[in-house]
């Protein structure tokens, strides 16, 4: 079995490698329809905006602890959901 950790890495991996695409897609737009240099400053603006939450995302993410969010969800598919209990 494939262990949560790698399971979760990838997964804000995926989330991570997505937000850039669309990040990028936005700065090429801005940059290569704007007219005038406006556009320029606003995806300037967005980009370092960009990579600043992606440096506190990423900080955030190395002082997870691993062990207590697995503790956390075998807590919530102790619950049951309409008489199913995830297990």
């Amino acid at each position: 079995m494939i262990p949560l950790t790698l399971i979760v890495i990838a997964l804000i991996l995926l989330a991570v490698l997505t937000y850039w695409g669309i990040t990028l897609i936005i700065i090429y737009h801005l940059t290569r329809f704007g007219v005038g240099v406006q556009p320029k400053y606003l995806t300037t603006i967005f980009f370092f905006g960009s990579a600043i939450l992606s440096v506190i995302s990423l900080f955030l993410f190395l002082n997870l602890d691993v062990n207590v969010l697995k503790e956390q969800v075998q807590i919530i598919s102790d619950i049951p959901f309409l008489g199913i209990t995830l297990k």
